[in-house]
């Protein structure tokens, strides 16, 4: 019975532990306007989407080119904002990229 409730303690600090660390890794900034010289500005949603509705002074990176290009060159020493249709792909960009790299990461959807 003690094990039971000890097991039940610690299934719910892991939840709300990791609640508290994606809350730390992803921060999503509001629609006021981003002065872009911040950060470095990567936009992960595909060519069509981005080409269609482009964010001034981000660099196109889709999500799923993202580990091969954070490998290869993409190098600023800034914190970094990501341009998105959802906040899921936000958050496995934002995995991605502190696993690289250990800076802040914030997102915007685009409209």
């Amino acid at each position: 019975m003690e094990l039971i409730l000890f097991l039940s303690i610690v299934i719910v600090l892991i939840i709300v532990m990791k609640d508290t660390w994606e809350k730390k890794m992803l921060t999503r900034l509001g629609n006021d306007p981003v002065s872009i010289g911040d950060y470095c500005v990567i936009d992960i949603r595909d060519y069509i989407s981005a080409s269609h509705s482009p964010y001034p002074g981000a660099e196109n990176i889709p999500l799923s080119y993202l580990p091969r290009e954070l490998k290869d060159q993409f190098d600023c020493p800034k914190n970094i904002l990501l341009i998105t249709d959802d906040k899921r792909g936000a958050k496995i960009a934002a995995k991605i990229i502190r696993k690289k790299r250990n800076k802040l990461v914030y997102y915007i959807k685009s409209a």
